[in-house]
């Protein structure tokens, strides 16, 4: 089966080829297996906040609702290509703040696991082949488990089943892409020593007044991004398969309100088909969106749609991102799985 770090290879040639040390790293600090375009980021991955505790259990189940009232849908464009999704009437900072407001906890203890469930969906980008020279591209889907110790201290699993591709608008679907449809795969996540930055702990550590969390945004990492762009890429790091504490989770969409060039669309939907509105900045031509229920302001999941076919060199409309979180819950243990590599002192070389 292709490992994903050798696909996210063969989309950035430019970058050093991972070696195994490089690939288990990458997987403890839970890096989202998708494949990168040589000339931007993946998009937000998956988001985890605003979401209700069921009574009697330590569970999270996300449930989008159709506002009442909405307009039917309207038909179906050509494969690939959605209708643009239109202004909502909300501001950025009115969502922002109401996704604030909803932020709940589990209070988890620090010996337990965070369990979350979602499924994704990428561009996956390779090398130029055949007389064409045209490099292969698609969609690749995949519902992801992940089993996180909230203090970091524990190895955690990742449990991947990989769902049927999708065409990337104006490319066939490989025929290599289909190899792994339909098979589930375990991981360990060895911590080896190391805890990441987003594990439950870490983040309990970070600012709860919006003024400290913008500054916090602000002086993350830098690219030749805008710095707007890379707050708001921050936003979704800190939210991707984790689980934000709520104090720490409604200063980050307070914070995120007051990011430039923050705007707000309406009639969007997660990866699974879950309607909501959508709050994100343009990047390289894509419009990068946290999709929020539009009832009760929970965070969905992610959707990255063409706005400019030229910069993004895919038609207008076109859908190349998806993610929806489904369910996020706290248990005692994880389960066993099989580490990436045998060898447990490359693990942690």
């Amino acid at each position: 089966m292709t490992d994903e770090f050798d696909m996210i290879a063969e989309a950035r040639p430019e970058a050093p080829a991972y070696s195994p040390a490089a690939k288990a790293s990458a997987r403890r600090r839970l890096t989202a297996l998708a494949a990168e375009a040589p000339s931007r980021r993946r998009p937000f991955g998956i988001m985890i906040t605003g979401v209700a505790v069921v009574a009697g259990a330590s569970v999270v189940v996300v449930n989008g609702v159709q506002p009442a009232g909405a307009p039917a849908p309207a038909p179906k464009p050509a494969p690939g290509v959605v209708a643009l999704p239109k202004v909502e009437n909300m501001s950025a900072s009115e969502v922002l703040s109401r996704a604030a407001k909803a932020a709940t906890d589990l209070n988890p203890r620090n010996d337990q696991f965070i369990k979350v469930t979602s499924e994704t969906m990428y561009s996956a980008i390779g090398i130029p082949t055949g007389s064409s020279g045209k490099e292969p591209r698609y969609l690749y889907r995949d519902r992801r488990t992940i089993w996180l110790s909230v203090d970091g201290s524990r190895d955690g699993t990742l449990t991947t089943e990989h769902l049927q591709p999708r065409p990337y608008p104006g490319w066939p679907v490989p025929k290599q892409a289909y190899s792994a449809a339909g098979t589930t795969e375990s991981m360990k996540l060895p911590t080896c020593g190391h805890v990441p930055d987003t594990v439950y702990t870490r983040l309990k550590r970070l600012p709860t007044s919006e003024k400290e969390m913008r500054a916090h945004l602000f002086a993350g990492p830098r690219t030749k991004n805008p710095p707007e762009v890379d707050a708001w890429t921050m936003v979704g790091d800190l939210l991707r398969e984790t689980y934000m504490p709520a104090p720490q989770r409604a200063a980050l969409f307070k914070a995120a309100a007051t990011i430039p060039r923050v705007e707000v669309t309406g009639g969007v939907t997660d990866a699974a088909g879950r309607r909501g509105i959508g709050v994100g900045v343009v990047r390289f031509g894509i419009r990068e969106d946290l999709v929020f229920d539009a009832k009760t302001f929970q965070l969905l999941g992610e959707r990255g749609t063409v706005v400019d076919a030229k910069a993004a060199q895919a038609p207008a409309g076109s859908v190349l991102s998806s993610t929806a979180q489904l369910q996020v819950s706290i248990v005692d243990a994880a389960p066993d799985a099989p580490d990436p590599i045998s060898e447990k002192q490359k693990i942690c070389a």
